[in-house]
């Protein structure tokens, strides 16, 4: 199963798919996922980023490193 889903900061839909019974995205060209730090404790929501296009002439935030991400699934 594919599902299309697009949050109120995204520039466009995202393509996720079940995989061995976990969703997970599916990486589309000309496109990146933006993550801003992970909250200081789970009393806050995860948050799953912007999808943003990067085929445009905007400028684009400044990724967080991997290791300051939330891991936890908004999902």
């Amino acid at each position: 199963m594919q599902v299309l889903l697009r949050d109120q900061d995204d520039d466009c839909f995202g393509l996720w798919m079940f995989q061995e019974g976990r969703l997970v995205e599916v990486t589309i060209p000309r496109t990146e996922r933006f993550h801003q730090p992970a909250p200081p404790n789970e009393d806050y929501e995860p948050d799953p980023g912007m999808l943003l296009r990067t085929d445009q002439d905007t400028a684009l935030p400044e990724q967080t490193p991997e290791a300051r991400r939330d891991t936890r699934s908004p999902w």
